[in-house]
């Protein structure tokens, strides 16, 4: 394997060996050491015996398991306790089972109903044994089927993620679940998905447990894989097949490919759409004007993902605060509600001279801890989002033929949630750190006047500064098409969801490095409770501000 990444070393692929007699327990482990595996022994006798392989399994992480037919009761014929413990098991690993039953018939009549589980005998000749067992697991180990991988660095970020603990512990588990998800290929190389200049100021979208990219199987065109959470990645096909698979309109829909899960960590293969050129919307935002950008955004809104706008439903008085929590999974209490004001200071002159409200203390009390939650408004609609519409989630070629990739938090919730966290992804990633802060304050402060869902006027999308003006034009975009496919008009339900992504953003950022400040979303955010305090009043920005 010519690679230099931390997943990728020379290891033995471990082996679950559950068999109730001690003596052929040791005889299988000595037959495996010398095929070049590491056996791990389930000991005990009966129910112990089970208990101990399940926990073995998965205390070790193991790729296959050789298990007796009969564990409960060697005498038994009847007895299939083995083909049962193979069924719990199976997923995670590949069972083989051993079998010492004398009657064939019986044993052809298992392989009917087990069709993808393989027998080996116990009188088998030796070397027929190793051949077999070689060969299954070859299946489910790059080792064994020596899978040869290029270009590998880009997943020591995985080391990083919430489960990298596991990983480092046993690496081989990302090599084996890429053997699955290629189970014909002799060689893979691995890009990013999307390759920017590194004088790009966009940077990389907090994944901190997930990641994309670009995989070439031998000499095929390249495919999609999202690595993740064994977890995540079940959840990810569930909505698959449940919103996206045959039911999304038009050609361009990433399909999937194959699928697996390991024990700590799953991956999903999507066919990898479109014509030349084709890559993220966030390189595309880079490269494009403000009319190829609009033209992308219409074909994604008003083709691929209109029939879902067409299907929305209305709900009354609601907090779009437990809206967000449905959807987002309690956001608040895991990463909002720990978040320091501290956090805030380095924006701290800005907010004094302006009287700007601090965003997190003014959401505690005015939304999230507040018996008067100020997020509840008379009408909205609900809708099956993409629900992660982020720039690197959003995919487009030379012909702005657009589809989406990542389907994990897909699903039912707020209709406008997809058009709001793609107008945040300008503001917290495409336009950040553009160092001209006055233009992108008077950027924030554009885009929060309105009332109403709406295109902003032309002159208000006008700035002498080029950055500013396509992501003013961007915004304005987005929000005509919100206000033609959602068709709601009250602008506080898209402040406070561009608000919650501003606050989730800022805490995401936080957890990846804690010390590092991020207060770009933070002014946003603080600009936004400042509009929704004085959304009554005729007049807003103050004219104290002197923004013209």
């Amino acid at each position: 394997m010519s690679n230099n990444s931390i997943f990728f070393g020379t290891v033995k692929p471990r082996v679950l060996i559950v068999e109730n007699d001690p003596k052929a327990r040791v005889s299988y482990q000595m037959l495996l050491m010398l095929w070049g595996y590491e056996p791990v022994l389930a000991m005990g006798s009966g129910a112990s015996l089970l208990e101990d392989a399940k926990n073995k399994a998965g205390e070790k992480r193991c790729a296959l398991a050789l298990i007796d037919l009969r564990l409960m009761d060697h005498y038994n014929e009847s007895d299939v306790s083995g083909l049962k413990l193979a069924e719990e098991l199976g997923g995670a690993l590949r069972p083989v089972m051993l079998s010492g039953y004398p009657n064939h018939s019986v044993l052809r009549n298992m392989l009917k109903q087990h069709k993808d589980l393989v027998f080996i005998g116990k009188d088998d000749d030796r070397d027929e044994m190793q051949k077999v067992f070689d060969a299954e697991a070859a299946i489910v180990c790059a080792a064994k089927r020596k899978l040869e991988f290029e270009q590998t660095d880009i997943l020591n970020s995985l080391a990083d993620a919430g489960f990298g603990k596991q990983l480092v512990e046993y690496p081989d588990q990302v090599a084996d679940l890429l053997a699955r998800l290629f189970p014909k290929a002799e060689k893979l190389r691995f890009e990013k998905l999307d390759a920017r200049l590194e004088t790009s100021n966009v940077s990389t979208v907090p994944r901190p447990n997930s990641l994309v990219l670009k995989v070439y199987e031998d000499d095929l065109e390249p495919c999609i894989v999202k690595l993740a959470r064994a977890a995540k990645i079940k959840h990810e096909i569930e909505n698959y097949y449940k919103y996206i698979s045959r039911k999304v309109t038009g050609s361009f829909t990433a399909n999937l490919l194959q699928h697996a899960t390991l024990w700590d960590i799953g991956g999903a293969a999507y066919s990898y759409v479109g014509g030349d050129g084709a890559r993220t919307f966030s390189q595309y935002y880079e490269e494009k004007n403000i009319a190829d950008i609009k033209e992308s955004l219409n074909s994604f809104f008003d083709a691929t993902w209109l029939k879902y706008y067409e299907k929305a439903r209305e709900e009354r008085d609601v907090s779009m605060f437990n809206v967000y929590q449905d959807v987002w999974g309690n956001w608040y209490e895991k990463r909002i509600k720990p978040f320091s004001t501290a956090y805030f200071a380095d924006l701290g002159e800005v907010t004094k001279k302006m009287n700007l409200p601090l965003p997190i203390e003014w959401f505690k009390e005015n939304v999230a801890e507040s018996p008067g939650d100020k997020s509840i408004v008379g009408m909205t609609r609900l809708a099956v989002t993409h629900g992660d519409l982020h720039g690197d989630n959003l995919m487009v070629d030379d012909k702005r033929n657009v589809w989406v990739i990542d389907f994990e938090r897909c699903g039912e919730g707020p209709a406008l949630q997809d058009f709001i966290e793609l107008e945040a992804d300008v503001f917290n990633r495409l336009e950040a750190h553009n160092d001209n802060f006055p233009a992108y304050f008077k950027m924030c402060v554009t885009a929060l006047k309105q009332k109403t869902i709406q295109a902003l006027e032309e002159s208000e999308t006008a700035s002498d500064n080029a950055r500013i003006e396509k992501a003013l034009g961007t915004i304005s975009t987005l929000r005509s098409i919100a206000s033609r496919r959602v068709q709601l008009t009250d602008a506080r339900e898209y402040l406070f969801g561009l608000l919650f992504n501003m606050l989730f953003h800022a805490a995401i950022l936080r957890e990846k490095d804690p010390h590092k400040k991020y207060p770009r979303p933070l002014l946003l955010a603080s600009l936004i409770c400042h509009r929704l305090d004085h959304w009554d009043e005729e007049a807003w920005p103050p004219a104290e501000w002197n923004l013209s």
